[in-house]
């Protein structure tokens, strides 16, 4: 019998629904669906009668919920003994624009509704966040890209333009007077983001959409570091395909320019990646249903 299976079993009876556990959890609703009956099998008890409207939870399992609830608390209590009694942790990976653009601001709303809340924050590119979720080592990642893990559920939570970057020159300005498109550009020195980066993943899938050839592109570098393709562009080594939240503050400031790729704009999205086997503790769950509703369209 494991913790998991209890809290999914009680979050059922609690909300009288598989679906509503399911999102409750943060799990899918094969996997709430699997621990119940994990739990059903090794206690040889029929817990909770299903029909196709109806969900009722059996006298064996209202015996079971009284139980399961008291050993969740128990968890909970030793928990709080070891993490400090008045302080739950969070640890969290994020990828360069999550960590740079969304945490400061997320962390700064949440921390004053939850001030019992410690975060640890790991910074790695978006591959190796994931990779850290889907060891262990993280409770969640915010990451610009999906893969196709079988262990892991990707939430999309915000949606980012992409612009082409030019350092402001008069070539570019005088560029800036017409309405021009990528092709325009192709000739120009692109600096890209390498392998690993979801900036880099969704250029590529825009590329393919238009049917550009990688090799149409005059590539002059590829760099790891979001900052130093920034300040690359400034001093006027190349110009870049970035994310429009990335690049906000330095075009108020006028040290680049920016140009639309498209209409209507190609957009990369930000995702919440978390296992789908592991239960989230609550106040791990409160987070990330904060930075779901915090993007939401008003």
């Amino acid at each position: 019998m494991e913790l998991k299976q209890l809290e999914a079993f009680v979050a059922v009876v609690d909300h009288n629904s598989f679906s509503e556990a399911a999102r409750h959890l943060f799990l899918t609703q094969p996997t709430v669906s699997a621990h119940v009956a994990s739990l059903e099998k090794e206690l040889d008890t029929k817990l909770i009668s299903r029909t196709t409207k109806k969900l009722h939870v059996t006298p064996q399992g209202y015996n079971l919920y009284d139980s399961a609830v008291s050993m969740l608390k128990i968890r909970d209590h030793i928990l709080n003994e070891f993490v400090g009694s008045h302080k739950q942790i969070i640890e969290l990976g994020a990828s360069t624009i999550p960590s740079s653009y969304v945490l400061p601001e997320v962390l700064s709303a949440f921390g004053q509704l939850n001030p019992d809340i410690y975060f640890h924050s790991e910074l790695s590119d978006s591959m190796g966040i994931i990779q850290q979720v889907e060891n262990g080592r993280l409770d969640f990642g915010l990451v610009g890209m999906t893969t196709d893990s079988s262990e892991l559920i990707f939430i999309p939570f915000l949606e980012d333009e992409l612009v082409i970057v030019t350092p402001v020159t008069p070539h570019y300005l005088e560029i800036s007077k017409e309405n021009v498109t990528i092709a325009a550009f192709f000739n120009e020195p692109f600096i890209l983001r390498e392998k690993g980066s979801g900036t880099k993943k969704a250029i590529d899938q825009y590329l393919e959409q238009q049917h550009i050839a990688s090799g149409a592109i005059n590539v002059v570098a590829r760099m790891n570091d979001l900052e130093a393709v920034k300040r690359s562009i400034i001093n006027g080594l190349g110009i870049s395909i970035l994310s429009a939240k990335s690049v906000q503050d330095l075009n108020a400031s006028r040290q680049v320019l920016i140009f639309p790729l498209a209409h209507p704009a190609p957009t990369r999205k930000l995702y919440i990646v978390y296992r789908k086997e592991h239960a989230l503790l609550p106040h791990v769950r409160r987070f990330i249903q904060f930075v779901r509703s915090y993007y939401q369209p008003q």
